[in-house]
């Protein structure tokens, strides 16, 4: 993920965004859920500002509206043991 972040600040740099290399721009999403977790949890980056912090709120409102970590539980107590 971070990686991808800093392939889009560099192409922001040069001036050579499209509509798919904003996918990797962090302010647009916010966060990213951390997974093994019994709960709604997404984390942020410490530079967020108000546009990421509004997004990462939503993202967090969709996760657990999706019951994302209730998904993962039972699916992996699907797999044979």
């Amino acid at each position: 993920m971070k990686q991808g972040e800093a392939f889009y600040e560099i192409l922001r740099k040069k001036g050579l965004l499209d509509p798919y290399f904003e996918r990797f721009n962090f302010e647009n999403y916010g966060g990213a859920p951390v997974l093994g977790i019994n709960s709604t949890v997404v984390v942020g980056h410490g530079i967020s500002n108000d546009k990421a912090i509004y997004n990462m709120i939503l993202l967090t409102k969709d996760v657990h509206n999706a019951k994302l970590s209730e998904k993962i539980k039972q699916a992996l107590e699907s797999f044979p043991k």
